[in-house]
């Protein structure tokens, strides 16, 4: 049955009745051939509910004789909205949102499964003119890829569609080599723990501070700087002694979401001295960013002639700190499974990745070396072993065979 219904509240799509002081709007009620009820509203004339109907009617025949219609491919745009659906996080969602409606906007694509390689093409080469690095471009391409097979996964009828080849741009795989010495350490504290000078009011003063104590916490802990931001004063135990810090990276994933830290004498100065400060959290007011963070170090290193940012040759980033504890603790003969329920690192290899070389470590590896090759350090000078007496020693322990040595010619 075709009619009007009505209701006393208002309703999306329906219409008001002036005379009758009631919204409206069309719809039907009507029992299928399998035996169901079916009562749908909300279309805006009697004309769409009679071709509603008509149609339903005319599937039920088709379906009774095996005629089946083929299931429509979804939309570029519906399997974007999955993607969008499924990613909780909010920065991570902004950016998605983000490259998804570029990618959709030059794909100029309807249906998902007409997606081609010649499309993913056409927007890294939009990207590259846009002057985008290669490395961001690939982390886009990423997000790309991800959705289109996340497609196939929750659209059964993307199954038998292949997704496209997405080539990637190369880039330099060059990794930051970037470890912050003792005297730069010295530098930076020194400055960001100055009393408040005359040019500054007690609030920054207070924000530079506190820059200190993230970027010290940093170093003591190796945590990144947003598992620091989100740090909350529930995970710390001062009774056992450690600090619960809950991974940024693995927040999406069952394993390393949490590791305890010890809490040693020099975190401890910096958590009693931020008791009070804020309610919630240690560093921050509400878990998201450090008040001035990148103004204040930025202006810290040109204060203390430190090259300062990413993009520059040797420039200090706060990341840097995480970096320098893994080589710290790896140049102390620390081992990696100890490094890695400090760090987070679930996989070995990425904490050999995040231990760099040093002048201190290069020396004593040189001096292994002078050790091996018949030089040792005695008093404040060194004392050298002959080759003869190399030669003897060798003869007696059965390296050299007697008789087997070569002499030089004169």
């Amino acid at each position: 049955m075709i009619k009007k219904f009505f209701s006393n509240r208002a309703r999306p799509g329906w219409r008001f009745d002036s005379r009758l002081k009631k919204y409206y709007s069309w719809g039907f009620d009507m029992w299928l051939a399998n035996g169901h009820r079916k009562r749908e509203t909300g279309f805006a004339n009697r004309a769409d509910v009679e071709a509603t109907v008509s149609r339903v009617r005319q599937l039920e025949k088709e379906s009774k004789y095996g005629f089946v219609r083929p299931v429509e491919a979804p939309t570029l745009e519906a399997v974007c909205e999955k993607k969008l659906a499924l990613t909780p996080n909010k920065h991570e969602h902004v950016r998605a949102k983000r490259v998804l409606a570029g990618f959709c906007r030059v794909a100029e694509v309807k249906k998902a499964n007409e997606v081609r390689t010649e499309h993913v093409q056409r927007y890294v080469d939009l990207r590259k003119r846009e002057g985008l690095k290669p490395q961001s471009i690939v982390r886009e391409l990423n997000i790309i890829s991800a959705t289109l097979r996340l497609g196939v996964v929750h659209f059964p009828v993307l199954a038998d569609w292949t997704v496209p080849r997405i080539l990637r741009p190369k880039h330099s795989k060059r990794r930051r080599e970037r470890v912050i010495s003792a005297q730069e350490v010295v530098k930076v504290l020194t400055w960001l723990y100055q009393p408040q000078r005359k040019d500054e009011t007690p609030e920054r003063a207070a924000n530079r501070r506190n820059v200190g104590h993230v970027f010290q916490t940093a170093l003591l802990t190796g945590a990144r700087k947003g598992e620091l931001c989100k740090l909350r004063w529930s995970q710390i135990d001062w009774e056992a002694r450690t600090v619960q810090i809950v991974g940024t990276k693995t927040e999406n994933r069952s394993e390393q979401t949490s590791r305890p830290v010890a809490l040693d004498r020099g975190l401890e100065m910096i958590l009693r001295e931020r008791e009070g400060v804020y309610p919630e959290y240690v560093f921050t007011r509400n878990g998201g960013e450090v008040t001035h963070y990148y103004e204040i170090m930025k202006e810290c290193c040109q204060a203390v002639g430190l090259a300062y940012g990413k993009d520059v040759a040797g420039g200090f980033v706060t990341h840097d700190a995480r970096h320098t504890a893994v080589t710290r603790m790896l140049q102390a003969g620390v081992d990696l499974a100890t490094i890695g329920s400090i760090t987070g690192h679930g996989d070995r290899t990425m904490i050999l990745r995040y231990g760099h070389a040093t002048t201190e470590s290069q020396r004593r590896a040189m001096q292994v070396l002078e050790n091996f090759a018949g030089f040792g350090l005695v008093g404040d000078g060194l004392e050298t072993t002959t080759e003869d007496e190399l030669f003897s020693e060798g003869i007696e322990q059965g390296l050299v065979p007697k008789g087997g040595r070569v002499k030089r010619k004169a």
